[in-house]
């Protein structure tokens, strides 16, 4: 098999169509049934003001809900679209899931907060197959594990030591929350029917008061991905316990997702810092942020250019979350070269060389990084992080089985 034969798509089934074969390019997904989630009366009020008043109103009525008309629950089928607009929105596809309301305002901000999306019996499995990973009771294949090493010695094999579990695609348990039924009823109506899952994380923010280790400046996804288009990608991010600014929340900056995607690169901060966690190298510290306070089992979906980022954990406790970005299979992948994504394929290019020895395979990385995404190619085969950006980057070597097969087990 060529590298040029390999299907860059992890598969995922439509939860009420378990019958559904996969295509040859991609997964039909359909449409699934939901209930969509309506703001009565909130547009009208929104029109009575204009300009930057208007969205620090809408703003501050989509985080507090509690302020805003009481929330009603509608029986809609997304077979038949409740909100057909066509030209009049760029960043979201006609669904029967959102609101002319919820639409315009992931339009104006670039995101979308949905209060308890996720259920608590769910969020508790995550936790407890997280807590087995951290003590080593389940292994991983492919997944990088970020570990405070300095803080072994004192905790041992626990989650006081274990900061983030990416690319958790090869574990049954965690990739469910990838294939939730309420998550992909919303992801459908930014990527459309068919979808695919592109980068997956659970982060267990350690408490960090009196330094920057697990501080993540301000970025945009968009940066660590070689695909396009950027409006059909989105990252589903859900709370696993309440997230606040003594946590480290995370936060955004409403309306930059209609930027083109900034230059990237390390912070100038005193001390560490964390490998990979790249910033927006000429941010404006006095951009007007936005901190998503947010309760378990909230959800929120953002825009990759969506300049966003978390502050350190003040309190005595974790910050955990869960998160996915999905991404249209029709979509296309990008040559970084001469981009501002360059210095990214550098850095993971060394990154192999050093963990694996590439060099030795004469191996040569020529077209993109592949940085984040799930490769398969014949039968089921789904590797991650450093292993994926193999596919399409090595041009002398004949099969890219080789390449992945020496791989294909390894956890960082």
């Amino acid at each position: 098999m060529t590298v040029s034969s390999m299907l860059i798509e992890m598969w995922i089934c439509h939860p009420q169509e378990p019958e559904t074969k996969m295509q040859s390019t991609h997964l039909v997904m359909g449409q699934a049934a939901g209930r969509a989630l309506r703001l009565p009366g909130a547009m009208e009020q929104l029109g009575k003001r204009s300009g930057p008043a208007a969205r620090l109103d809408a703003i501050l009525r989509h985080l507090s809900p509690r302020a805003a008309p009481a929330l009603t629950f509608i029986p809609t089928s997304a077979q038949v679209s409740a909100v057909h607009q066509p030209g009049k929105f760029r960043f979201t596809l006609d669904n029967g899931i959102l609101t002319t309301e919820q639409r315009q305002f992931y339009e104006d901000n670039g995101y979308l907060l949905i209060r308890k999306l996720v259920s608590d019996e769910d969020i508790e499995r995550f936790r407890k197959e997280f807590i087995r990973i951290c003590k080593k009771e389940v292994r991983v294949p492919g997944a990088m594990i970020m570990k405070n090493e300095a803080l072994r010695s004192q905790y041992g094999q626990t989650e006081s030591v274990v900061n983030k579990v990416q690319d958790f695609q090869e574990n049954e348990e965690l990739f469910r929350y990838c294939t939730l039924p309420q998550i992909l009823k919303y992801v459908e109506c930014f990527t459309g029917p068919n979808i695919m899952a592109m980068h997956t994380m659970l982060i267990n923010k350690l408490p960090d008061s009196d330094k920057q280790t697990f501080l993540h400046p301000m970025h945009q996804d968009l940066h660590y991905f070689p695909f396009r288009p950027a409006d059909r990608i989105v990252c589903s991010w859900t709370a696993m316990q309440r997230a606040d600014e003594n946590n480290g929340c995370l936060v955004v900056v409403p309306g930059t997702h209609t930027l083109p995607l900034k230059p990237h690169g390390y912070p100038e901060w005193e001390g560490k810092t964390n490998k990979l966690f790249h910033g927006i190298l000429d941010y404006d510290e006095k951009s007007p942020k936005v901190h998503l306070v947010m309760e378990k089992g909230d959800t929120v979906f953002f825009h990759p250019l969506l300049i966003h980022g978390s502050g350190i954990n003040k309190t005595s406790g974790f910050r955990k979350s869960i998160s996915c970005h999905f991404a249209s299979s029709d979509g296309h992948y990008i040559d970084v070269k001469n981009t501002t994504q360059a210095d990214l394929e550098k850095e993971l290019q060394e990154m192999v060389h050093r963990r694996y020895d590439m060099p030795a395979l004469a191996l040569k990385v020529g077209l993109l990084y592949m940085c984040f995404i799930t490769i398969q190619f014949g039968p089921l085969c789904s590797v991650s992080l450093i292993q994926q950006f193999c596919a399409f980057c090595y041009s002398s070597v004949t099969d890219g089985a080789e390449v992945l097969g020496r791989i294909k087990d390894a956890e960082f």
